[in-house]
C-alpha cells in the first residue's frame, strides 16, 4: 500500500511538472501570435494611411488612386457593369477611392437621360475628376412654338442678338419672337446665310471666354484661350482634336457649360462633350434641315422645320 502510494505520488509530480511545461508553451506561443498579429496589424495601417492596397494580381501592395464625377442629374453609376453607388442628392457628384491602378469602365445613367460612359484610367496616388458630365434625354421636348403664313420659304436664319427667327422668301418676310412665338411682317434687308464653319477664322468663343471651336470640314478642334483651372488641364495656345465626323460639320454652338458643343452634321443635331479622356460621348438630338440656334439662357434649342419655328428642351 506505501509502495502504491509513492507512485502516485512521483505521478502526480510529474504530471504538474509537464502541465507548468504545456502552459509555459502556450503562453510563449500566444506571445509570439499576438506580436506577429500586432506586427501584421499595424504595418497594414500603416500601408492602409499610406495609401496601399494589396493587387492580388501582381501579387504586391501598390498605391492606390481615386476618381470624382459631378454630373447635370441624379444618377446611378456603375464600374466594370458593376453598381457602386448613386450621385449625392445635394451636388449630384461621386466619388470612387482605394482603387488598384487600372481601366476601369465607369457609366452614368438615369432611366430618363442617354447614358454616359468612360474608361477611367486609374494611376497610382492620383485623383481623375470629371467635373462637368452632362446626361441628356433620352425623348426631347419639342415644341412648334410658331409657324409662318408664307408657303414659298427660301430664306430661314436667327437674329440671336434681337431674339428673332426670321423666315420668308425676297418679297415677304416675317419675324417670330423666340420667346413669345409672336409673327410679325420683317422689313429689313435679308441677311446673308452664316457660312459653314470650315477652318480657325470661323472659330466660336465658349460662353465663359476661355475657349475657341472650329469645325474644319468633318473634324472639329478646340483651343484653349486661358489655362483651364479644372480636369483636363490645358494650358493657354493648346489645341487638341475633338471628333471627326463621316459627314460635314455644317454649323456648331457652343453648349452653356463651355465643356460641350451642339454640332449639327448630316442633318443630325449632335451633343458632344470636349473632354477626349476615355473616348468622347456623342448624343443625337434630333433632325434637322437648317440653321439652329442655342439659347443659354432657358437651355433650349430652336430650328426651322418647313415654315415652322420648333423649341427643343435639353432639360428633363
Amino acid at each position: 500500500m506505501a509502495t502504491y502510494n509513492s507512485f502516485d505520488n512521483i505521478y502526480k509530480v510529474i504530471r504538474l511538472v509537464h502541465n507548468n511545461e504545456m502552459r509555459k508553451k502556450t503562453r510563449r506561443l500566444l506571445f509570439f501570435t499576438a506580436v506577429l498579429l500586432f506586427v501584421v496589424i499595424g504595418c497594414g495601417a500603416v500601408l492602409f494611411a499610406l495609401g496601399y492596397k494589396y493587387d492580388f494580381v501582381h501579387n504586391k501592395f501598390l498605391k492606390i488612386g481615386s476618381f470624382e464625377l459631378k454630373t447635370n442629374v441624379a444618377a446611378e453609376v456603375y464600374v466594370n457593369d458593376v453598381l457602386a453607388g448613386e450621385t449625392s442628392f445635394l451636388s449630384n457628384s461621386f466619388s470612387k477611392s482605394r482603387l488598384l491602378p487600372r481601366t476601369y469602365t465607369v457609366r452614368v445613367q438615369n432611366e430618363n437621360y442617354q447614358s454616359w460612359q468612360k474608361l477611367v484610367k486609374v494611376e497610382a496616388g492620383f485623383f481623375i475628376y470629371f467635373p462637368r458630365v452632362v446626361l441628356v434625354p433620352k425623348n426631347f421636348n419639342e415644341e412648334i412654338i410658331a409657324s409662318s403664313s408664307i408657303s414659298l420659304i427660301s430664306v430661314k436664319r436667327f437674329e440671336t442678338e434681337s431674339g428673332l427667327a426670321i423666315i420668308g422668301n425676297k418679297q415677304k418676310l416675317e419675324s417670330i419672337d423666340l420667346k413669345t412665338g409672336e409673327v410679325k411682317p420683317f422689313k429689313e434687308i435679308v441677311k446673308k446665310e452664316t457660312a459653314p464653319l470650315v477652318d480657325s477664322d470661323g472659330s466660336i468663343i465658349s460662353p465663359d471666354n476661355t475657349k475657341t471651336a472650329w469645325a474644319n470640314d468633318h473634324e472639329v478642334w478646340v483651343k484653349w484661350l486661358k489655362d483651364s483651372d479644372y480636369q483636363p488641364f490645358k494650358k493657354t495656345g493648346e489645341t487638341e482634336f475633338v471628333i471627326r465626323f463621316s459627314q460635314k460639320a455644317d454649323d456648331m454652338q457652343w453648349y452653356k457649360d463651355s465643356s460641350h458643343l451642339i454640332v449639327s452634321s448630316g442633318s443630325i443635331l449632335k451633343f458632344v462633350e470636349i473632354d477626349k479622356r476615355g473616348g468622347v460621348n456623342i448624343n443625337d438630338i434630333s433632325a434637322i434641315s437648317g440653321p439652329f440656334y442655342y439659347d443659354h439662357g432657358i437651355d433650349a434649342i430652336f430650328k426651322f422645320e418647313g415654315n415652322r419655328v420648333v423649341r427643343i428642351g435639353l432639360s428633363y
